[in-house]
């Protein structure tokens, strides 16, 4: 008399049918997809590297401004600020969107800088939450001291957005400069090979589009 096969066994092979070749081929297309729209999404970000403002020439034929904007958020911004500001670059050094906590000697003891700072003429602005706060913010501070000239000073990725959004909101007849550091926090001629290259200039990408929209021609 022969054995059956077990009614458990039965039921698991019921179970385990043949996968509709149709649900490969939609996963390929959806996966196929994603990576299309990733490559896209690169290749949109990386206008933030592209037609950047003139760059300032800081030699000794340089011209003061009248002030130095240091635009806070990113690594090593403040330091070149300090440094032009002692170089003599600028008359006035304008910190702006800094923690209302902190104070001038807590930012020199964390960026390690050495040397006596002149702190006369420094100003340290705690309001400003985002770039187009801190254009608002350095309008008013140069409306109100009568200000003609400013040297703009941030990242490499940063600095497109931020000059847009300085001459729009900045008088017309404001004279505007900007410099900016490179290489941080990752090389701009390589962003696109390392992930907080990648978010950091896709989020770029996305902030400019945003202030291109919320700031009127």
């Amino acid at each position: 008399m022969g054995q059956g096969v077990p009614l458990c066994l039965k039921g698991m092979k019921a179970r385990l049918q043949p996968i509709p070749k149709r649900f490969f081929w939609w996963t390929a297309g959806f996966l196929s997809a994603l990576a299309v729209m990733f490559l896209v999404t690169l290749w949109m970000a990386s206008a933030v590297y592209s037609e950047l403002p003139k760059r300032a020439r800081l030699d000794a034929d340089f011209e003061p401004v009248d002030v130095i904007v240091c635009l806070t958020g990113g690594k090593g911004r403040i330091r070149l600020a300090l440094e032009l500001y002692e170089k003599g670059r600028g008359r006035l050094l304008y910190i702006s969107g800094i923690d209302p906590q902190v104070q001038m000697k807590g930012i020199l003891r964390e960026i390690k800088f050495v040397g006596p700072i002149d702190e006369r003429n420094l100003i340290l602005e705690n309001v400003a939450t985002n770039t187009i706060e801190n254009a608002k913010q350095v309008e008013k501070f140069m409306r109100d001291r009568r200000l003609k000239s400013a040297l703009l000073v941030t990242s490499v990725y940063h600095v497109r957005r931020a000059s847009y959004i300085f001459r729009k909101i900045l008088p017309k007849d404001a004279h505007i400069e900007v410099t900016w550091l490179e290489h941080e926090p990752f090389d701009e001629q390589g962003w696109w090979k390392t992930w907080n290259g990648i978010s950091v200039t896709v989020s770029e990408f996305l902030k400019f589009f945003y202030a291109y929209l919320k700031i009127p021609g």
